[in-house]
């Protein structure tokens, strides 16, 4: 379970960072009856889902180190045996 922490403490902690702002800040600032709040409200939101992004582009980036490439297959110049025609 520690190791599991270690590997993905960074998707973690985006995860549930974003889980907060939106909770608490983005949220009521987006329901409440205020032009101003809304607007602040609104760009904190376009931030976040940019923020996001860049997170889930590293992510996307980086997790190519830890999967194992596989082997493209070679292929063969062997032809294949051709069955006779029955009549």
């Amino acid at each position: 379970m520690i190791e599991f922490l270690k590997k993905y403490k960074t998707q973690i902690f985006n995860f549930i960072t974003i889980f907060l702002i939106v909770t608490f800040v983005i949220y009521p600032g987006l329901t409440v009856a205020n032009t101003f709040l809304n607007i602040l409200a609104g760009i904190g939101f376009l931030l976040l889902i940019l923020w996001g992004g860049v997170v889930l582009y590293d992510y996307v980036r980086s997790s190519g180190e830890s999967v194992d490439e596989v082997k493209p297959i070679e292929p063969t110049n062997v032809k294949p045996k051709r069955k006779p025609k029955t009549k």
